[in-house]
């Protein structure tokens, strides 16, 4: 009985490996880029397809504020 409950353990672990990361935590990880670094760290062992996801949304949002930043930049002629 208990090598079946280890193989639903496996499978289940493995199911949750390949989910993506939620909408909203998605969002935060673009807003406050230093969050998706923090999630990227958290996830990445345990749910590696979230942890990029993670990743890639932060270096997302931090390349948007860098060229936002360049924009106010240019439009205040500093």
């Amino acid at each position: 009985m208990s090598e079946e409950n280890s193989n639903f353990n496996e499978f289940e672990k493995n199911d949750k490996s390949e989910q993506d990361l939620s909408t909203p935590l998605k969002v935060l990880s673009f807003c406050i880029p230093l969050a998706g670094a923090i999630i990227y760290f958290v996830k990445k062992n345990d749910e590696p397809v979230a942890a990029k996801s993670a990743c890639n949304m932060a270096l997302i949002g931090f390349a948007v504020g860098i060229v936002v930043r360049i924009i106010q930049y240019a439009a205040a002629g500093v």
